[in-house]
């Protein structure tokens, strides 16, 4: 019996080199799923490379750290901004909880004007959701949707999150990323998974082609690393070797 693997590229809408860095990565490689940051510059551009790939699963990358918000957030905005001083702010328990299911509303319904479809999953970006004070929030929504969520099932154990009722993948891999990455990483989150007896397992990716906009990134040429990696032939092979199907979030429900 083969087990379902969801090879997820995070950030799709970044950036043009982003966006054909995923659809080269699903076409040749073994991505099979995304999720967009509709506040991103790049995010009509995904829209349009989006309907030439078909099979690609699409879901919503909700965002509280860059970039405008769609929506009036003036306690977690500076100068109009979202920015990485969530952080601070998760840690002081002063995020705005109002403001922020209104932006996640706001953003879901952004995502089905550009691409004209409810999003497959939710995640976020810089993993914000699996904050303890924002996981109810997106857990919530999700279900009022019947949309599946990224679950890191560590974090959520640690944070005593209540997951009852959530639809996701049985386990959650990040190790792919880093200035060290190999198909042999890769096959050890397959590996470690199995031993867990895990019946699907989602595996965080972000290939990219570079351009302007990523070069001022922290995480810049390693993403051309993700890249030829996703694509080489022989791992395509060996996630079937290892009794494992490629799929989408759409399959678990």
């Amino acid at each position: 019996m083969s087990r379902l693997l969801i090879v997820n590229a995070d950030d799709f809408g970044l950036s043009k080199g982003k966006n054909y860095g995923i659809a080269e990565s699903f076409r040749y490689g073994v991505v099979s799923s995304t999720t967009a940051l509709v506040n991103a510059e790049g995010i009509e551009h995904a829209a349009q490379l989006r309907r030439e790939l078909p099979g690609l699963g699409v879901g919503l990358h909700f965002t509280l750290t860059m970039g405008k918000p769609l929506s009036p957030m003036p306690s977690l905005t500076r100068d109009g901004v979202l920015g990485k001083w969530v952080w601070q702010m998760a840690e002081e328990n002063s995020l705005p909880i109002d403001e922020i299911h209104t932006e996640l509303k706001s953003q879901y319904q952004r995502f089905i004007d550009i691409f004209g479809c409810q999003p497959d999953h939710i995640d976020s970006h810089h993993h914000v959701h699996m904050f303890k004070q924002v996981f109810p929030i997106v857990a919530t929504f999700a279900k009022e949707k019947s949309l599946p969520i990224r679950v890191d099932r560590q974090i959520a154990q640690k944070e005593g999150m209540n997951t009852t009722g959530v639809i996701s993948s049985d386990g959650f891999d990040s190790q792919f990323y880093g200035d060290e990455i190999t198909q042999a990483l890769f096959l050890k989150a397959l590996d470690e998974s199995k031993a867990r007896n895990e019946n699907s397992l989602e595996i965080m990716t972000h290939p990219a082609f570079i351009d302007n906009s990523l070069r001022s990134s922290g995480y810049c040429f390693q993403r051309l690393t993700e890249l030829e990696v996703l694509t080489e032939p022989s791992l395509k092979q060996a996630i079937i070797e290892k009794s494992y199907r490629l799929g989408t979030y759409q399959d678990l429900t």
